[in-house]
């Protein structure tokens, strides 16, 4: 049985990506049949979770090739070991100087302690990137041990860095967890060079860390000296079987003027990028850090604030506070008026977004032309791009069905029909859904810019 399991795996991974074999597939256990039933063993509630969701009619498709009586799959949660970290240099020979960090207490973690796996949440844009995090921190075996983690700001990358953090120093405090940006290790090397004290440098990221949270990667961009020491350093945690995770706002192709080295490293290990939260997803983020706060939010203000706030997390979080803060010191209840005059004049500090600018992007994502866009023929991509154009206007700006027609060359009537119309799609067609967030984030990123 061990056999055909083996077989089983190596049918699955030719039919995967890296990432999603190494983080779900690799980790599976077989356990054995049991009735028609094949048993197999996870490593925690997550893992069971997504394998039920994104993998089970494949998974089970392929065990039926070499079990033909399997009827379902069953998951139960096994541990590799007592600690959840194995001994991941008790295979070398050599024997392992103790650094002198380890005879130091260390006092407090640097990590926020809001900022854990359970106050989380987590939707279709996260989910990969939150398992990512999850995996590594609970000892799953990564392609290199490393995962870099890559979104714009105020979506939760640095959560997650924190998370891992907090989780390590909780269940495996022996563990020696470094967390820093960029930034920071730049600044640690030069001062490290004009002091002269570079092996001190050399020996707290190399012989005195397991785990290293490396935040905002992209600063490095141009600073060749420094990305070359980070480099040697990289190699040398990942010689020792140690852990990375990095974070940045970009994939690593895209990050300008990093060496090749470094693009090469990261490159080479698992990337998980967070999108924007859905509707759904801003909904729970709302009412979670509301009942976070001792603060009962109506249903249709929590509607109003996820429809209207569109952005990074932080925006929902600010008005949220806005909200809590006049309610408080007014000694009024929270209503939907209320909600709508704080966040309006939260959202009147943010760039403006004209229905112009909304079908430049349009045009620019479906490359099509402004004319085309506006004019009455009917060809299916440009149906879609007027759909999305109309939707996003609606979505982004407060002008009336009736000055999203006039701009669109179509009436009032049309445009209410096309949004409901794409509204109900988007709960059903999943790569629709994509498209209209890849407009989003292309109309989000502009504004940044």
């Amino acid at each position: 049985m061990e056999q055909s399991w083996q077989e089983i795996k190596e049918k699955l991974e030719a039919s995967l990506s890296r990432g999603q074999y190494d983080l779900w597939v690799s980790q599976i256990e077989f356990l054995g049949l049991e009735n028609e039933t094949a048993m197999l063993g996870c490593k925690n509630r997550f893992h069971i979770e997504w394998l039920r969701e994104k993998l089970e009619l494949k998974l089970l498709s392929v065990v039926r090739e070499f079990f033909p009586g399997v009827r379902s799959l069953d998951y139960q949660i096994v541990k590799a070991g007592s600690a959840e970290f194995p001994d991941q240099e008790s295979a070398h020979d050599e024997p392992v100087q103790i650094a002198m960090g380890d005879f130091i207490k260390r006092v407090g973690a640097p990590f926020n302690p809001r900022f854990t796996f359970d106050q989380f949440v987590v939707g279709n844009s996260n989910q990969f990137a939150f398992a990512t995090a999850m995996g590594l921190a609970g000892g799953q075996n990564f392609h290199n041990q490393s995962a870099y983690i890559h979104s714009p700001t105020g979506l939760g990358k640095s959560h997650l860095s924190h998370a891992v953090g907090n989780y390590i120093c909780q269940r495996v405090p022996e563990l020696r967890v470094h967390y820093l940006t960029a930034e920071q290790f730049a600044n640690e090397m030069i001062h490290s060079l004009k002091n002269g004290s570079m092996e001190t440098f050399k020996s707290k990221f190399r012989s005195e860390c397991d785990v290293l949270l490396l935040e905002k990667v992209e600063f490095l961009s141009g600073k060749e000296k420094v990305q070359n020491e980070l480099v040697y350093t990289l190699d040398e945690l990942m010689d020792r079987g140690k852990k990375i995770l990095y974070t940045g706002n970009a994939y690593p192709k895209d990050i300008p003027k990093l060496t090749v080295e470094l693009q090469s490293r990261l490159n080479g290990i698992l990337v998980a990028p967070i999108g924007p939260p859905d509707f759904k997803t801003r909904m729970e983020i709302i009412g979670r850090k509301a009942r976070g706060e001792n603060v009962q939010l109506p249903v249709d203000v929590i509607e109003f604030m996820a429809e209207r706030i569109t952005g990074d997390i932080r925006q929902l979080e600010s008005c949220l506070v806005g909200i809590i803060a006049k309610t408080s010191l007014m000694g009024v209840p929270v209503t939907l008026d209320l909600a709508r005059d704080v966040t309006e004049t939260m959202l009147d500090r943010l760039p403006k977004i004209s229905i112009d600018h909304i079908q430049q992007i349009v045009c620019c994502a479906f490359r099509i032309e402004l004319e085309d866009l506006k004019s009455s023929k009917r060809r299916k991509e440009l149906c879609a791009a007027r759909k999305i154009g109309m939707y996003l206007c609606r979505r982004y700006t407060r002008e009336s069905l009736v000055a999203i027609g006039n701009s669109f060359g179509r009436s009032h009537s049309s445009v209410l029909y096309a949004i409901n119309e794409l509204g109900r799609a988007l709960e059903k067609d999943v790569k629709l859904k994509r498209q209209v967030e890849h407009v989003s984030r292309r109309l989000d990123a502009s504004c940044l810019g």
